[in-house]
């Protein structure tokens, strides 16, 4: 049975046979989270496979011609809970694949366009947290119009408090990440930006909103960013936008303005010079709920392997303790447990049928 997070919280307690006065709860939280990092390192199975989906108008954006000879390229951002690629491939409108970015180099090599290793073929590397591809989005030369192009990739699940599978950094960065499936997800956000609590309804998102702020301006506003207000119905916070009679967009985006400073709640300030008269009615739109899509499946590592996770923040307790026994124990049994974990995958994948090792004439696919 899956265990909670409370539940495993107290299963390293039991486990370790310390008070919390010896090993608080604190102690043991930060012991999981650092047993689930060093399990992503390491395991390479199934439920830590994921993809981005970069789409036809972020791609468009995120090429660019260039002047060199090696033809267009692609920059793309990588997914924030990346640890290992596996592949990356361009899609058409139908899902066939147009190509495969089948050959990495280092980012040296990469930019010499008089290297003799650079003819023009389906090149990617990387730098930082930057994957570069050339030829650029839809120069794939296969006569289909390309429209996607995919990201698989070995990843970090979320914080093992967290009841969802898709990060809301991920969300921010406007990547369409599925896992299984394709569960419709709802955050609510706050000036554009997701915050990190996701609901399984749209309706449960939209009563989370706290709804909008009613104020009034109790001295004119003239050409200034500050806006003096008072009887505001709640707390305003940066990022909301402010609306109202007299209030104009800011002159850089179009948007309506942004709330920069909320320090003050009757001066509060915003990113666009306002002229509004005295005793308007003013609003500043609070979280609103929007969807992206996930998976809202549990925490595979917490649900399915509790083992590896005991085992690993045992080690990490027990480090604390400075009872360096007990730690390297533990710590043993944590990494046989992940070891089990890839034999048994790799014993599924090579079940069925022989194994085919194939040559794209530059080197192993």
């Amino acid at each position: 049975m899956a265990l909670t997070y409370t539940q495993l919280v107290a299963l390293v307690r039991t486990w370790c046979n310390r008070d919390e006065e010896v090993v608080s709860d604190a102690i043991i939280q930060d012991a999981l989270k650092y047993a689930a990092d060093k399990a992503y390192r390491t395991l390479r199975v199934p439920p830590l496979e994921n993809v981005a989906i970069y789409e036809n108008s972020l791609l468009t954006a995120a090429t660019t011609s260039a002047t060199n000879t090696q033809g267009s390229i692609t920059e793309l951002q990588l997914p924030y809970d990346l640890v290992e690629f596996i592949q990356i491939r361009e899609l058409d409108s139908s899902g066939i694949t147009t190509r495969v970015f089948n050959e990495k180099l280092d980012i040296r090599t990469f930019n010499d366009t008089l290297s003799e290793k650079y003819s023009n073929l389906n090149y990617w590397s990387r730098q930082q947290n930057v994957v570069f591809l050339t030829p650029g989005f839809g120069n794939g030369g296969t006569g289909r119009q390309a429209n996607t192009i995919e990201l698989y990739y070995y990843r970090r699940l979320p914080a093992l408090n967290a009841t969802y599978a898709v990060t809301v950094l991920n969300y921010n960065a406007g990547f369409l990440t599925t896992t299984g499936g394709t569960t419709y997800l709802y955050f609510t956000t706050t000036g554009g930006t997701a915050n990190t609590t996701a609901y399984a309804t749209q309706s449960a998102a939209i009563a989370a909103a706290t709804g909008n702020i009613t104020a009034k301006i109790n001295v004119a506003v003239t050409n200034s960013a500050n806006i003096t207000n008072d009887t505001r119905s709640g707390t305003v916070v940066v990022g909301q936008e402010l609306s109202g009679t007299g209030v104009v967009a800011n002159t850089t985006t179009g948007a309506p303005p942004k709330v920069t400073d909320a320090s003050n709640q009757n001066s509060i300030v915003v990113d666009t010079a306002q002229t509004i008269a005295d005793n308007t009615d003013i609003t500043f739109s609070n979280t609103t709920a929007t969807k992206y899509v996930g998976t809202s499946t549990p925490n595979w590592l917490r649900d399915e392997n509790e083992r590896i996770l005991l085992f690993g923040a045992l080690a990490e307790v027990f480090a604390y303790a400075q009872d360096d026994q007990q730690a390297a124990k533990y710590n043993q049994a944590f990494l046989s447990e992940i070891a089990e974990a890839n034999d048994e995958d790799a014993k599924r994948n090579a079940s069925g049928g022989n194994l085919q090792v194939n040559f794209n004439g530059r080197g192993l696919i």
